[in-house]
């Protein structure tokens, strides 16, 4: 009987063991945003695509729609968290169009940058060693393309804006906006959008998380990389894309 209790006791250390290595493994990603993240569960498709390449990836998502970074800065239920909880990366998103007039006109927007720094800064308190990335959303046709006139010129403005966010958080840029526009010039049929156009849809949605997922690994996805459950070979192509915008354009 002592035997058997030996054994359970030692099996039961060696599976907390096991447990605990498993979560010191897990990569704690942190996603601020609005319904540019929450729409169709972006962190949730990041967690999917990491878990299909054998990576341990839990994401928490702290989002009000609308939100702007200033909003989530003076909204407690963006700040406890933070405190609470200890994140190795995190993934800023701002409202749609704040880092295009921003990147239009830095000096009468220069909130925006003093924000981005502001709420970096108070990740950092807590969260020390956190890799940070201003998200570099995309352009979209709803409301005269935002107000922007054009694809060309919001993409541009919102590349602008989001590198000087970046600069002033101390962060990196993530180019989601660069992947959207290769998809809409080269495959048409693939619709990016949610029926408002300016949200982002399911595949929209795949995307994103497939530019975030390499922006984390480094590493080109595997034959494993699941689709997440939607078309097979249009996920494969934007697996591709997002491949060639953040690893460089061979691959």
């Amino acid at each position: 009987m002592k035997r058997i209790l030996n054994l359970f006791a030692l099996l039961v250390l060696c599976s907390s063991k096991a447990l605990f290595a498993a979560e010191a493994d897990t990569l704690r990603v942190l996603c601020i945003g609005n319904s540019f993240t929450f729409f169709f569960d972006s962190e949730k498709r990041l967690e999917e695509i990491a878990a299909s390449e054998g990576h341990g990836l839990k994401a928490q998502a702290l989002t009000v729609g609308g939100y702007t970074l200033h909003r989530h800065l003076i909204d407690d239920k963006t700040m406890s968290p933070l405190i609470s909880n200890r994140y190795d990366l995190a993934f800023l998103q701002d409202q749609s169009q704040t880092p295009a007039l921003y990147g239009e006109d830095p000096v009468r927007c220069h909130l925006v940058g003093d924000d981005a720094r502001e709420l970096a800064e108070r990740i950092r308190i807590y969260s020390p060693a956190v890799k940070i990335w201003v998200e570099q959303t995309w352009s979209y046709e709803h409301g005269n393309y935002g107000g922007f006139g054009s694809f060309e010129r919001f993409d541009q403005l919102l590349k602008t804006g989001a590198r000087l966010m970046a600069e002033c958080a101390q962060a990196s840029v993530s180019p989601i906006g660069d992947a959207y526009a290769i998809v809409r010039a080269e495959r048409p049929d693939i619709n990016l959008y949610y029926p408002d156009n300016k949200h982002q849809s399911e595949l929209g949605t795949y995307l994103k998380s497939c530019v975030n997922y390499l922006l984390i690994y480094g590493q080109p996805f595997s034959p494993k990389a699941t689709s997440c459950g939607y078309d097979a070979e249009k996920c494969a192509y934007l697996r591709k894309v997002a491949e060639r915008v953040v690893l460089g354009s061979k691959q």
